[in-house]
């Protein structure tokens, strides 16, 4: 039976997210990683690059009933396109296969011509709308990512899946549904990549989140109570592409563990 890999990362990634708000840990599963599969003279290509659309968390009252996109910094797209290219080179420095270039990719007439997939995840009863990295197509079927291993000449091809949250840290005083008062609100990042070779098999699938620490000024954003009608979700970009930054170092971190015949848990830290 074929399965999308979007399918998997999704249940995945939403049970990492349902977990950060009411405990430390996140259970994300075992890394998968067939060890012969790669070598530093196999060639991979990122072939989709994508995240949940919209940046989750807490909207204030003014935005409660709003569509994503008539929330300003809602929409994922800015946080994924910036950190696309930190992406591409952290996975181009592993030490276990070559990457291949975006451009190789991309402007290849097999890719050109691929039929895209549509850019929503279905997960139980709910639909994920996705942004897809500028320049990259949305592909979720294996076979359809078989094929373009074949058509590329490489020996697998890899996707990745973000999605973005908003959690508060600390509250002010409540009163009735207004918070008066500074709150500290932190980014959180999931990701989950699959690989998969020439004939469809997945040789490689992961996942972790992280979230910022109370005491990471670089990534805890502090709002007063004229934001309480409101939540500005543009201002929280910088330490959503941050925590992305550490989420992807954690992921690359736990498939070397693997290669190298480490144990890597299925419970992982979502805080550092």
């Amino acid at each position: 039976m074929k399965r999308s890999y979007a399918i998997i990362s999704s249940l995945v990634v939403v049970l990492a997210l349902m977990l950060t708000g009411c405990a430390p840990m996140a259970l994300t599963g075992r890394a998968t990683v067939q060890q012969d599969a790669f070598t530093k003279k196999k060639t991979y290509a990122v072939v989709t690059i994508v995240s949940a659309k919209e940046f989750q968390g807490e909207r204030g009252m003014s935005q409660m009933f709003k569509d994503v996109d008539d929330i300003p910094g809602a929409n994922t797209q800015p946080i994924i396109d910036k950190l696309t290219p930190v992406i591409r080179s952290k996975f181009a420095k592993t030490n276990y296969f070559t990457s291949m270039p975006k451009t190789r990719i991309v402007g290849s007439k097999a890719y050109k011509k691929l039929e895209e997939d549509e850019r929503i995840q279905k997960v139980l009863f709910m639909k994920i709308p996705l942004n897809v990295a500028s320049g990259y197509k949305y592909i979720s079927d294996p076979q359809k990512m078989a094929k373009l291993a074949r058509d590329l000449r490489v020996d697998g091809v890899i996707g990745v899946f973000m999605s973005f949250t908003v959690t508060t840290m600390k509250s002010g005083i409540y009163v009735g549904p207004i918070t008066l008062g500074k709150k500290e609100y932190a980014s959180s990042a999931a990701i989950t990549v699959i690989a998969y070779d020439r004939e469809g098999k997945v040789i490689w699938k992961d996942s972790t989140i992280k979230q910022a620490d109370p005491g990471d000024k670089k990534a805890i954003i502090v709002m007063d109570f004229s934001d309480m009608t409101k939540t500005n979700f543009k201002k929280m970009h910088p330490s959503a592409i941050l925590i992305g930054e550490r989420a992807v170092d954690v992921l690359l971190s736990r498939f070397a563990d693997t290669m190298e015949g480490k144990k890597v848990g299925m419970f992982q830290k979502i805080k550092e």
